[in-house]
């Protein structure tokens, strides 16, 4: 049976017997993994109304109002379903995670003290509690918990791109250069693990081989506007004004963004076109919630170049 048959069937035998809880949890299962949550909570309403103290029914509510964006109702019902059954990892991993996104970081990071409590091999609570220590600034703390999520699940890729960032965070470039390399070993689509690669190469100074690596970013990236402009910041400096005029020329029709107009701007001026690069300093003007260099100083270069 397929899953709109037995969804139909589900709600025919409701239909006929209300008290058929056991479809009515069914229905409701099916719901969720269906994206009716609306149904699904409606049917767990009525549940809890029999079975006010069933921890799964809780659980579920709070599966159901996160997924419909009600963080008050979701918070709440995890909660209730931590109090009803205290030592379930699933509860307390989702209780934890919201407590994460509401920014009560010190509950959420005992919630997943007690998830690894109950279930000690639990990767992704490695992983959360990792993310909790980064937010601390504690990098010491948050590399050991990477480590362990890895140690756990060697194939999460997230695991191994949140570790090289800590190691970034301490200077330690090597280790963090490791990492990521190991992210795309995982990964190798992940944009983001080329663009930080591309930027310790930039900080070692290895300009070659951190245009290779923005390059890489861009294929598996075209909108990501920061590499795009890092990659034209590097080919004006190293007199490659042709080719950052040609990058930017393509990319700027998609993503008129001021910082995109200022860049073009410096590049005519490079190769002595003042008419183009004054227009593209006014359209740079014109763009200012995207323009990161100094609106003042972009409009003082405006005002000078004739």
């Amino acid at each position: 049976m397929d899953e709109a048959a037995k969804l139909e069937n589900l709600q025919t035998t409701i239909k006929l017997n209300p008290k058929n809880f056991q479809a009515r949890r069914e229905l409701i299962m099916l719901c969720l993994d269906l994206g009716f949550e609306k149904t699904a909570l409606y049917h767990i309403d009525y549940l809890l109304k029999i079975f006010p103290d069933d921890s799964n029914l809780y659980y579920n509510k709070g599966i159901c109002a996160e997924k419909l964006k009600d963080t008050t109702c979701a918070l709440l019902s995890y909660q209730k379903a931590v109090e009803l059954k205290n030592d379930d990892p699933d509860y307390l991993y989702n209780l934890a995670l919201l407590q994460e996104e509401t920014g009560d970081i010190d509950s959420a990071m005992a919630n997943l003290k007690k998830v690894i409590y109950y279930k000690n091999e639990d990767a992704n609570a490695f992983f959360s509690i990792g993310i909790l220590y980064s937010k601390k600034n504690d990098s010491t703390t948050a590399i050991k918990c990477f480590k362990k999520a890895i140690e756990l699940n060697y194939s999460d890729y997230f695991s191994h791109f949140y570790l090289a960032g800590e190691y970034k965070k301490i200077g330690d470039s090597t280790n963090a250069l490791v990492e990521y390399k190991k992210v795309l070993e995982l990964s190798c689509d992940y944009s983001w693990a080329y663009y930080n690669i591309a930027q310790i190469y930039f900080e070692q100074g290895r300009i070659t081989d951190c245009i290779t690596m923005l390059r890489k970013t861009i294929e598996k990236n075209p909108g990501d506007i920061d590499a795009i402009k890092l990659l034209a910041q590097i080919l004006i400096n190293e007199n490659n004004s042709d080719k950052a005029l040609a990058l930017l020329s393509k990319k700027v029709e998609k993503y008129p963004t001021g910082d995109f107009y200022y860049l073009m701007a410096k590049c005519f001026s490079l190769i002595e076109d003042y008419p183009s690069a004054k227009n593209c300093l006014e359209l740079s003007l014109n763009n200012p919630q995207t323009l990161s260099y100094n609106y003042k100083a972009v409009e003082q270069e405006y005002k000078e170049i004739g």
